[in-house]
């Protein structure tokens, strides 16, 4: 007696994405959760760290030992990970399906937000406002260039803070006022 094309077609469970899940080229935690690190930022960072124990060793100077270190690191990385993409698209997987999954994971536990929402956001303005204010302070003396990029690095980290402390606080007025 009823329609047919009423009833709702039954629901399919598929398994739940866990990005956290282990995941072949992605360093696993202590804990057994796939970590945010790939194998090769890993062995990026242990190699440029391995040049510059050995530059040591044979007394090469820093404003040497350093940009070297930091090519043979960055192509250490850009040559695993170029590996282990071509190795994903031959075996039929995404390359980028760990990102994927992590930004999703994230945006589901934000109600749709990709960014990061701050638990306290005055603690991150207050906290950038620290960064800022450390920042003049190291820019006032500057008389070297590594000085001044000490000063734009405090001044990039203490906008992002009230950036983000700010944006928190926008979501928090907007999600109370959807409510009411």
């Amino acid at each position: 007696m009823g329609n047919d094309g009423d009833r709702a077609a039954p629901e399919r469970h598929e398994p739940e994405h866990d990005p956290y899940a282990r995941r072949p080229g992605y360093a696993t935690g202590a804990d057994g959760r796939t970590d945010v690190w790939t194998t090769a930022m890993v062995a990026g960072v242990v190699s440029a760290v391995g040049v510059l124990f050995v530059s040591g060793l044979v007394h090469i100077e820093r404003p040497i030992a350093y940009p070297v270190a930091i090519v043979v690191g960055l192509a250490v990385f850009l040559v695993l990970r170029a590996r282990r993409r071509a190795a994903d698209r031959r075996a039929g997987r995404d390359p980028d399906e760990v990102a994927k999954a992590r930004s999703d994971a994230t945006a589901a536990a934000n109600h749709g937000r990709r960014f990061f929402i701050a638990q306290n956001p005055v603690v991150l303005i207050v906290m950038g406002a620290i960064f800022l204010t450390l920042a003049v302070v190291a820019a006032i003396g500057v008389e070297t260039a590594g000085g001044f990029v000490v000063a734009a690095v405090l001044a990039a980290s203490g906008l992002f803070f009230v950036v983000q402390g700010a944006g928190t606080l926008v979501f928090r007025r907007r999600d109370r006022a959807e409510r009411v």
